[in-house]
């Protein structure tokens, strides 16, 4: 109920602001275990005007989603980079990405991340736009057998343990 409070509060602030440079920078993720299919299903919510600054940026040209090709890949490449399970200290992210959608002045990612493995031990990487925003803080929702837990990504904080 929180974490649902939240999302309207975000929602509502940030549409207020949605023709000039909103003063915060935010992404909300959900990870929710599907035991039937095995595997994670991963939805990424994005402010469309500051993804496009990092793209931007990890593309070295300025990018723009009315003007762009090849949109998809450069998102998939993007995202990849930046969030997934880590193992040892090294990325372990076999997973499909399923695209991209606008809405109005968000961009939502979807990824499938296909595994059996519980999160005893798992650490997640979510670094997406820290690089290009100080402020930058990512709320990853995750949802494994019933039970909700979130985590708060942010700068020098990018790694984390699920538990």
């Amino acid at each position: 109920m929180k974490s649902l409070l939240i999302l309207v509060f975000l929602g509502l602030f940030h549409s207020s602001f949605s023709k000039q440079i909103h003063p915060f920078h935010t992404c909300i993720t959900e990870l929710v275990f599907n035991e039937k299919e095995g595997n994670w299903e991963v939805s990424i919510r994005l402010f469309q005007d500051d993804l496009e600054q990092g793209l931007s940026q990890f593309k070295g040209k300025r990018f723009q989603f009315q003007q762009a090709q090849g949109a998809e890949e450069l998102i998939q490449e993007f995202v990849k980079k930046q969030f997934g399970f880590m193992v040892n200290q090294v990325m372990q992210t076999p997973y499909r990405f399923l695209g991209w959608e606008p809405q109005q002045d968000v961009i939502w990612v979807y990824l499938e991340i296909p595994t059996q493995q519980s999160l005893s031990g798992v650490f997640l990487k979510n670094s997406l736009l820290v690089e290009n925003f100080p402020d930058q803080t990512n709320l990853v929702h995750v949802v494994w057998k019933g039970d909700k837990k979130s985590y708060l990504f942010q700068k020098g904080k990018e790694v984390q343990q699920l538990n």
